[in-house]
């Protein structure tokens, strides 16, 4: 009987040192993966910091409940059932952190490409007949080029340069006052090649006899030329231009710490929105963080205005962009008398991969129509386009009596769709993908700083926004425009809505309510 006994009390003190050893292998355990856990919170934190999109409060509560929340349950690792509760709750939680330093890592990556956009690009090609037997500029030697006598200059001589360089030949060039001069001559064989920035071919559109300009030559040799865009911001006192057509402007608006402006500017070509192109689509957008107003100003790309660089001669508000970013700026500036801060330059065409990224998107079109860009058809109400259907939505034109206003109103309907999308769970699917995309077709003039800056006020203060949109209007004619020799379709601004935008503008930097 004894025996038995002690056999028992052997077996259970036994069984007892086992359960102990698993209970402190467990425990230990437990404290691995909570120190893990705290590992990868401080990684998570850390590159959260770096973003610099917290405030020191949410910061110092962020680091605070990651420590609070190891130390618990590192603490209920005393017992089983708690510490098997929380190792899998914390291996969960380590698995959410380190999904989330990747997206945080990955916006970090595409803010730093987006921002701080201090140079542009000049796209100069080489360009022959069509049915040309020239295939390269070394088929060229001894040939005659033509070049515009002073558009756009110094890019063409850089261009020359370049060509001379690597031909090891001189340039022989015919000089033409403008671009239809310039086409002309190589229609005509007045010369064998002609050496132009590409951005202006599409100033050609919609000119009678050159709408298939683009059809009739082919490129041959292309240079992208990169230079320093001036500073955005106006001095306290800015410059005016050499001449001012807008005497009654001069005084322009500036806001505190509050009030700002940004310049959004649309084009409508493949590669790198820091390319120089004409400008669709043309936006102000000023925001008074105090009143939580944001006041939109859409301004039609064919808004007949003295550019800042024309010398009171008037163009199409859309050639501005073929001069680079800053004209259009400048331009706009001498329009509503407002300094611009900074401006964001958005590629529409690489909107495509980004919109099938997110398979697909809602749009809302006011009208039913075929557009002429892939022959597509859109119905009243929402439409769910893929990229290649929404760029034809944004593109056309023709099938509204108000022609380019009706278009103005089309893209930021599309703009409304991808935001709507991109707000919705279904872009975690494709996020890094997604983000690729649109830091490929987004380029702006705002730093890093000032970026995390306006997502920080944000979280720090949720409230809404009260958003006013305005067009500016006018009336169609044919005239005489400073990139062209002919006349050409513009719009005629009607003064009394540019006034009205004025008025806005200055009731949102006064910190009024905007009545609209």
């Amino acid at each position: 009987m004894e025996e038995n006994m002690t056999e028992e009390k052997n077996e259970k003190n036994e069984q007892g040192k086992k359960f102990s050893k698993l209970r402190k292998i467990l425990m230990i355990a437990g404290w691995a993966v909570c120190v893990v856990m705290l590992v990868i919170g401080a990684v998570f934190v850390s590159r959260i910091i770096k973003m610099n999109i917290l405030t020191t409060p949410l910061i110092v509560i962020t680091i605070a409940a990651m420590v609070g929340i190891t130390a618990l349950f590192a603490f209920l690792q005393k017992w089983i059932t708690s510490g098997i509760i929380t190792k899998i709750l914390a291996i969960a939680l380590s698995v959410v952190m380190v999904i989330g330093s990747n997206y945080v890592a990955t916006t970090n990556k595409a803010l730093e490409k987006m921002s701080g956009m201090t140079t542009q690009i000049d796209n100069v090609q080489v360009y022959v007949l069509a049915d040309s037997s020239y295939n390269s500029i070394s088929d060229l030697k001894d040939s005659v080029y033509g070049i515009a006598a002073s558009l756009d200059r110094d890019n063409t001589d850089k261009a020359i340069d370049m060509i001379v360089e690597e031909t090891k030949t001189s340039v022989s060039t015919n000089e033409y006052e403008g671009i239809m001069q310039l086409v002309n001559a190589l229609y005509e064989e007045e010369v064998n090649a002609m050496i132009l920035n590409s951005s202006f071919l599409s100033v050609l559109e919609g000119v009678e006899g050159y709408d298939d300009v683009e059809e009739q030559i082919r490129s041959i040799w292309s240079a992208d030329i990169e230079t320093v865009i001036d500073d955005p911001n106006k001095p306290d006192t800015p410059e005016q231009p050499t001449v001012d057509p807008y005497e009654e402007y001069e005084d322009y608006l500036y806001g505190g710490e509050d009030v700002f402006t940004l310049y959004v500017s649309g084009i409508d070509v493949n590669g790198s929105p820091m390319v120089n192109r004409n400008s669709d689509v043309n936006i102000l957008m000023t925001i008074n963080t105090n009143t939580r107003q944001i006041l939109m100003i859409n301004t039609p790309r064919d808004f007949y205005v003295p550019l800042s660089i024309s010398n009171g001669v008037k163009d199409k508000l859309t050639h501005a962009g073929c001069y680079g970013i800053q004209v259009s700026v400048d331009t706009l500036e001498m329009l509503y008398g407002v300094n611009i801060d900074d401006y964001i330059k958005v590629n529409f065409t690489g909107f495509v991969d980004i919109i099938d990224l997110l398979g697909g998107v809602e749009v809302y079109s006011e009208y039913d129509f075929t557009a002429r860009h892939g022959g597509y058809h859109y119905t009243v109400g929402y439409n769910t386009l893929n990229g290649i259907e929404a760029l034809g939505f944004a593109r056309e034109r023709y099938s509204f009596g108000s022609g380019d206003r009706q278009r103005g109103k089309n893209q930021m309907a599309v703009i409304q769709g991808i935001i709507n999308k991109l707000t919705s769970t279904d872009t975690l699917l494709n996020y890094n993908s997604i983000l690729d995309a649109v830091s490929d077709s987004i380029a702006t003039s705002m730093t890093y700083d000032e970026i995390s800056d306006l997502i920080k006020m944000q979280l720090s203060d949720m409230r809404g926004w009260d958003v006013t949109t305005y067009s500016v209007d006018g009336t169609g004619d044919n005239l005489p425009c400073y990139s062209l020799s002919s006349p050409n379709y513009v719009m005629i601004p009607t003064q009394a809505t540019v006034e009205q935008a004025k008025e806005y503008l200055r009731q949102i930097y006064a910190g009024e309510k905007i009545e609209h």
